[in-house]
């Protein structure tokens, strides 16, 4: 996909942001109804890609972290904690990580190939401009969502208790090193 006719914008108070639809309803709704108050209130960072007419895409970033207590059993941790932790020592209890709380690719360019290249953007941001340390980029990814977000190299986490709708994903940024 072409994105040269396309703009990123972080979304700001006096944004005037665009018609955008990606066939979820939630979605739609985060972005035209949500979103600034999210800014406002220092809960989520939301970013535009638009074009002269539409919003093409958005997703919206927030900080996170994963830690024993919210993502599975002792026994669970112990297992996946060697794949979560390279230096030697003692494992910490919890990392640093940045959610990624809403994603939509607008029904006029999707199967395109814009979503993944949105997580690779994603995945840059936190490599070549980390300025507060972030291991991890996690998803809770609609059950209809996961095998995209697979695709891009996310894994799924034992979760404690099964949300119907979603699954808690990750991707360890350190795996680009």
């Amino acid at each position: 996909m072409d994105l040269s006719d396309f703009r990123l914008i972080r979304l700001a108070p006096e944004t005037q942001i665009k018609p955008f639809n990606c066939g979820d309803q939630d979605l739609n709704e985060f972005l035209l109804q949500d979103a600034r108050n999210y800014l406002n209130e220092l809960l989520a960072v939301t970013y535009i890609i638009e074009s002269d007419t539409e919003t093409i895409a958005f997703f919206s970033l927030l900080n996170d972290k994963i830690s024993l207590q919210e993502i599975c059993s002792n026994n669970q941790w112990k297992k996946i904690q060697g794949r979560l932790h390279r230096r030697k020592g003692k494992p910490s209890k919890s990392y640093p990580a940045m959610k990624i709380g809403r994603l939509g690719v607008s029904d006029s360019v999707q199967n395109q190939g814009l979503g993944g290249m949105i997580l690779d953007f994603i995945k840059n941001l936190f490599i070549s401009n980390n300025r507060t340390g972030c291991k991890f980029i996690t998803v809770d990814a609609y059950n209809r969502s996961t095998k995209f977000y697979e695709k891009n190299g996310f894994n799924f986490f034992p979760a404690k208790e099964s949300d119907n709708h979603t699954k808690m994903m990750y991707f360890d940024l350190v795996t680009l090193f």
